[in-house]
């Protein structure tokens, strides 16, 4: 039998958002326990223990990224976990082309503690056919983390690839960086969606703008303890990032 897989997702270009299907896995209730599959600092031990002490299920957490989820979860079928969160814009996707998420059941889901405007948005970005398949529950932001002494005149993302900061920049080859750079050169990437001429256009012109300023780049940086490292050592000064590392970074240096 198919496996039903909860979903925490990532809102891209400036909310992370977190979903979850409307069914768990037999597996989950017979054995009390709930194995989840998701990024580093989504399920903090202190959650994990409330959810133990009001349920009585135990929570088996495995860190990953997307592309590491999806892979499992194909490979599997949703086999070995009952709820997993890769990022928004990689649900509906994956549902029309693998079938590996089940929809939610908004009946069981206590919505009204939800934002009803982003519950709304978060039902309309991973709808396929008459179905939704997440709902809201964390949200952060992607943007610039810059050390003011160093580098006081970086305002946006095109200001990560100015010659002047040639060594010092550091930023994701992922998506969140794709839209953000376009928005930066004044697109609305999801504006062209409909339109493949027009968003070809987009991404050939945030590409050629990438590619030209590759020099500058000191490093792409795949986990956030690598950024906190680089920043911390002086060694980068500007680089696109989740809010998380900027109010550690913060704490540590006003700069």
């Amino acid at each position: 039998m198919k496996k039903s897989v909860l979903l925490v997702l990532l809102l891209m270009v400036v909310t992370f958002a977190m979903f979850a299907n409307g069914q768990v896995s037999d597996s989950a209730g017979e054995n009390k326990v709930l194995r989840i599959i998701t990024w580093s600092g989504y399920a903090p031990q202190e959650l994990i223990d409330k959810f133990f002490d009001e349920t009585g299920v135990k929570v088996e957490v495995t860190l990953s990224n997307n592309e590491e989820m999806i892979s499992k979860l194909r490979a599997t079928r949703g086999g070995g976990f009952d709820l997993a969160q890769p990022s928004q814009d990689r649900i509906s996707s994956v549902v029309e082309q693998y079938g590996i998420y089940q929809p939610i059941d908004y009946s069981k889901v206590e919505t009204d503690l939800m934002d009803p405007s982003l519950l709304n948005a978060v039902k309309a970005n991973t709808k396929v056919g008459n179905d939704s398949y997440a709902v809201p529950h964390v949200y952060g932001t992607s943007g610039l983390i810059v050390n003011k002494a160093k580098a006081p005149n970086v305002k946006d993302y095109t200001d990560l690839l100015d010659p002047q900061y040639k060594g010092r920049v550091s930023y994701r080859l992922k998506r969140p960086t794709l839209i953000g750079m376009g928005y930066a050169m004044g697109y609305d990437p999801f504006d062209l969606y409909g339109d493949s001429a027009a968003y070809q256009e987009f991404l050939d012109a945030v590409g050629e703008k990438l590619i030209e300023g590759k020099p500058v780049v000191q490093n792409y940086w795949s986990n956030g303890d690598q950024l906190l490292e680089s920043m911390r050592s002086g060694e980068v000064w500007a680089a696109m990032a989740w809010e998380q590392a900027g109010w550690k970074l913060h704490a540590e240096n006003s700069d």
